[in-house]
């Protein structure tokens, strides 16, 4: 049996910052983060929010949140 194809997804859009993060979990489906996205030279309406796992191309992105977010947290 093989292995089914990974689906890789690339947006044509460059993230400005990441403004949250959120865990989802539903019974039966392993558990995984999205992120609020506000894409660069878009209105701010146009925030969405993405898995964690196809934002692979904003990897830089989603560490500077995450420092920020622990330093953030350290100092409350």
């Amino acid at each position: 049996m093989r292995e089914p194809t990974a689906v890789v997804i690339a947006f044509d859009k460059d993230v400005e910052c990441i403004l949250a993060d959120r865990v989802i979990r539903r019974r039966g489906v392993p558990n995984y983060t999205e992120y609020l996205v506000k894409w660069k030279d878009l209105l701010d309406s146009n925030v969405s929010w993405e898995r964690g796992d196809t934002l692979w191309q904003f990897a830089k992105h989603i560490q500077q949140y995450k420092d920020e977010d622990a330093t953030r947290m350290s100092q409350a």
